[in-house]
């Protein structure tokens, strides 16, 4: 039987590598490049080369792998085929994502993580797959390749919108300033939305006028003199 060959994934060369607030610190950079054409149903290494560069360590706790694009659950998957034993291989489905850490809890050399990675392997059980990306973090964030943008969840019951505004500000990864997501296409709601762990509060509000839904967090709050971008007007349905 003859199969048909499709393009699957392609792979820009990217750096990811941010601005650190403390210098005592600085964060690592990670260097990726592969392109593929995908046989469906067969299993496919993810980088034809992979680096990872940190001026000022040789051990990092965890590296993250995701489908950050065109991923669907229980179709496609990361498996790794390596044997390093030290190595714990974590498949997260409702995320799409692979963690590579320690078994003991240690830092892992930066060498190994290099080394685990080009054992690491695509594989959809769909016969027509459609095209994905993939990105590569140090910690548990979510970044998505056409916005250049990290994407972090974090859990804490019973917080308010202004409460959660207020802490997303607060918080930074790796020096850069955090903000309530905006969400502004398909991709962007995948994976802040469909590939995190759980619900939580966006960068949106009716403030100004009720029902009238602005982005008020991140570049898109400062348009239009600050009141933010619409994008949405309509009223929830009241139950109870």
């Amino acid at each position: 039987m003859k199969k048909n060959f499709v393009k699957l994934f392609y792979f820009l060369i990217f750096i990811i590598s941010v601005n650190s607030i403390s210098q005592n610190n600085l964060p690592p950079t990670i260097f990726s490049e592969g392109e593929g054409i995908y046989c469906p149903q067969t299993e496919q290494n993810i980088v034809t080369n992979f680096n990872i560069e940190d001026p000022d360590s040789t051990t990092l706790d965890a590296l993250y792998i995701q489908i950050s694009e065109g991923y669907v659950p229980g179709e496609d998957q990361l498996i790794y085929n390596g044997s390093d034993p030290d190595l714990n291989i974590s498949w997260n489905v409702a995320d799409g994502k692979l963690e590579i850490s320690s078994l003991t809890g240690n830092d892992i050399p930066i060498a190994d993580i290099i080394t685990a990675v080009y054992e690491v392997v695509f594989f959809s059980n769909n016969p027509n797959p459609s095209d994905k990306s993939f990105s590569f973090t140090i910690g548990n964030a979510n970044y998505l390749p056409s916005t250049g943008h990290y994407y972090v969840y974090f859990e804490q019951a019973g917080i308010t919108w202004i409460q959660a505004e207020q802490a997303a500000a607060n918080s930074n990864y790796y020096g850069l300033q955090g903000y309530l997501v905006t969400i502004l296409s398909d991709e962007e709601n995948q994976i802040s939305a469909e590939q995190t762990g759980g619900a939580g509060w966006i960068g949106a509000s009716d403030q100004g006028i009720e029902g009238n839904w602005n982005w008020v967090t991140g570049p898109e709050g400062l348009e239009n003199g600050g009141t933010g971008l619409p994008f949405w007007v309509g009223l929830g349905l009241e139950l109870g």
